[in-house]
């Protein structure tokens, strides 16, 4: 591990919030398997309804498995890395890579499935926008992580102290809200 553990404890914190966002998920959407008429914690009104979004075949786009499944298995990946930093085992910059790469991964697939919810379903579940938020700061984390590790170089640890990472993934998360507002209240 590297510089300040500060990063490793958004991983962590941010990955159990995950993790908690994604398990309301699941639980609803049993309850909405097992009475489709239910109203859910989330069903504020017609524009904010998980059951609108949950309802929808994008929330099932990967072979059927729901995308909270496939939500709460990053995030606990993301957790196991965060908490094995922290316990002190040294993550090889290959695998810091390929956490940056999920992380990437997950905030495309998250962009897709919100505008889908706003342009298409016309509906916004409030546990997306924290799961958003929540890959939102693993991902500035985890890139301030690569970033920072010794091996980086100098042009990454530039970026690091410019604080460029973060400003991306701030910016990325403005507008993909940005955009569910626009394509819900158009």
């Amino acid at each position: 591990m590297t510089g300040s553990r500060f990063p490793w404890w958004a991983i962590v914190v941010a990955s159990l919030a995950g993790i908690g966002f994604t398990a309301t998920q699941i639980v609803e959407r049993i309850t909405v398997l097992k009475d489709p008429a239910a109203a859910l914690l989330c069903d504020v009104n017609s524009i904010v309804s998980c059951s609108t979004v949950l309802a929808a075949w994008q929330s099932s786009v990967i072979i059927g498995v729901p995308n909270a499944y496939i939500g709460a298995v990053m995030f606990a990946i993301f957790l196991a890395a965060g908490g094995a930093a922290l316990l002190g085992t040294t993550l090889s910059r290959l695998f810091l890579r390929l956490l940056v790469g999920l992380v990437v991964f997950f905030a495309l697939f998250a962009t897709w499935f919100m505008m889908q919810t706003a342009f298409v379903i016309g509906a916004l579940c409030l546990w997306c926008t924290g799961i958003i938020t929540a890959v939102a700061v693993v991902g500035a984390a985890l890139t301030h992580v690569l970033q920072s590790s010794a091996a980086s170089g100098s042009r990454g640890r530039l970026m690091d102290r410019s604080g460029l990472a973060l400003m991306v993934w701030a910016g990325w998360w403005v507008v993909v809200l940005a955009l569910v507002a626009i394509g819900l209240y158009s």
